[in-house]
């Protein structure tokens, strides 16, 4: 067993001391039940020397070259272009064929100890990890941020101790609880926000001590808590896996909701969209040098490469509700199982169990006694949000369009998972960035165009796994340039005439056809 893996099964079994309250043996017989949450590691073979490669997304062209991070020379020297080659983007994208080639494995900042992880940044102790940052000691997790010690998690954000949890935010000490947010010490819940201490609730709201979304005394919520521990434990050691919330859910009876009154909780979908539309012209006009309108117009183009808002209906009102599947839970909620933020938070309310179906509630028995209880509000709304029309899962966040998985993030457009980040158009999973169009999987960008992958750069475009580049572009696998069209810096006065020239004939392909021939997935495809 390899060092990352003897350390990750130390936190494992203490993790499992404190979820669980015992050891229930080794983390190795667990690795296959606690990859099913995340998004499967893609694995591909490097041009470079055939070993396996682990990709956290595939949608670079068929045919490119692929390389893992810790294979490249990142003090490579390069020629610069001739004059006829960087006349337009077909001529640089000819020239360059053979420097493109796509990186797995990728580790960003300052990293030790990880395992078949890409994507990953300033993190420790990871194994099996996907597009994660400022974490340590995960295994089977992707989509988060600041986190310690979560197994089989998804979208853990700022959690410890979560195993097979989804959608957390501020989570702590929980199995099995999706989509919640400042939440301890709870099983197989959905929905909750600020309660601690619960098992099988559903949509409550400052609640403790509670089963099936009955208040219980101290004492009595205890006794059913250790007899429900000592059956999850027991069947968790010999059978290696547990059955899921969704997979629970699923043999549920299905009962007819009608719930009157929940319209007035649905304020959601509509507001103002005309902050998004100056702030879209005004970081067109500042990234390309073109300033282009209305967003509308451009939404195929900016949703090339995102992760896609879909409809879904409640099954309570027949309402139209907005939802990014992948973004509350992997595998996907039951359709026949969704309603609104505003039926959720009636439903929390007023259904419950009784005191007899509590006290006798176990793992065994629980699709019996939960149907009437076990419905899926398909959004988060947590914090100060203001003017999100269109937008499905928003934390603290303002003056966005059309965006899911929002957090602390302005003015932002067609974009998924910008975080810290404000200006952010067509982009997918931005940490700490501004003022960035058609960007993906990178952290801490200003002014940047076409980037995949990158760190710490400015000013740049088309650029794949870079960091600490500035006014560049056309560069893959590289640190540290400036100045440079495809990893050869030139003398500022040249780059600028080259960049002026194809800045030029982008803004004008866009402003006639509302699309772009060439991006950053596609530049690299070997002709």
């Amino acid at each position: 067993m390899s060092e990352t893996l003897e350390v990750l099964d130390r936190r494992w079994r203490n993790a499992c001391r404190v979820v669980f309250k015992q050891d229930v043996g080794p983390l190795f017989d667990y690795i296959p039940w606690l990859s099913e949450f995340a998004n499967t590691p893609i694995l591909k073979k490097s041009d470079l020397s055939g070993k396996e490669v682990t990709f956290a997304f595939d949608d670079y062209a068929e045919g490119a070259g692929r390389v893992s991070f810790d294979e490249i020379d990142f003090k490579r020297k390069f020629e610069p272009l001739g004059i006829n080659e960087v006349k337009d983007i077909d001529s640089i994208v000819e020239a360059l064929e053979e420097r493109f080639a796509y990186a797995g494995n990728v580790i960003l900042g300052n990293c030790g100890n990880l395992e078949r992880c890409s994507n990953v940044y300033d993190s420790f102790y990871m194994h099996g990890v996907l597009n994660l940052g400022d974490s340590r000691y995960m295994l089977g997790c992707s989509f988060g941020r600041l986190n310690e010690d979560c197994f089989g998690t998804y979208g853990p954000g700022e959690s410890s101790f979560c195993i097979r949890c989804t959608q957390t935010y501020r989570e702590k000490r929980c199995f099995e609880v999706w989509n919640s947010q400042n939440t301890s010490d709870s099983y197989y819940s959905y929905g909750l926000d600020n309660c601690s201490d619960c098992i099988f609730c559903f949509s409550l709201e400052n609640r403790g001590h509670s089963v099936g979304n009955l208040k219980l005394e101290k004492s009595k919520y205890e006794a059913i808590k250790s007899k429900l521990l000592e059956e999850i434990s027991e069947k968790l050691g010999k059978e290696k896996r547990l059955p899921s919330l969704i997979d629970i859910a699923e043999k549920a009876e299905r009962p007819k909701l009608r719930l009157p009154g929940a319209e007035d909780f649905e304020k959601y979908w509509t507001g103002d969209k005309s902050p998004v539309e100056r702030e879209f012209s005004k970081t067109t006009k500042l990234v390309l040098g073109k300033e282009l309108k209305p967003i509308d117009d451009y939404r195929e183009w900016l949703k090339r490469h995102t992760h896609r808002i879909e409809e879904r209906t409640s099954v309570a009102s027949g309402k139209r509700l907005l939802m990014l599947p992948s973004m509350i839970a992997i595998p996907e909620i039951p359709h026949d199982r969704i309603v609104s933020l505003g039926e959720a938070k009636i439903l929390g309310e007023r259904a419950s169990l009784n005191e007899e179906e509590a006290e006798g509630l176990t793992l065994a028995n629980a699709h019996e006694r939960i149907g009437r209880l076990a419905f899926f509000k398909v959004d988060i709304r947590e914090g100060a949000n203001s003017n999100v029309p269109e937008c499905s899962a928003c934390v603290s966040s303002s003056n966005c369009y059309h965006s899911s998985g929002i957090v602390y993030a302005k003015h932002c457009g067609y974009t998924f998972w910008p975080r810290s980040t404000q200006n952010a158009f067509g982009c997918d999973s931005m940490t700490d960035s501004s003022f960035c169009i058609n960007c993906y999987r990178s952290v801490k960008l200003t002014r940047c165009f076409e980037m995949d992958t990158c760190r710490t750069c400015s000013d740049s475009l088309f650029c794949h796994n870079c960091e600490k580049v500035d006014n560049s572009m056309f560069s893959f696998n590289a640190k540290s340039l400036r100045n440079a069209i495809g990893n050869a810096p030139l003398p500022r006065d040249k780059y600028e005439v080259v960049r002026s020239s194809l800045l030029g004939q982008i803004g004008e392909e866009l402003e006639k056809n509302k699309d772009l021939k060439w991006d950053i997935f596609n530049i690299g495809r070997r002709r």
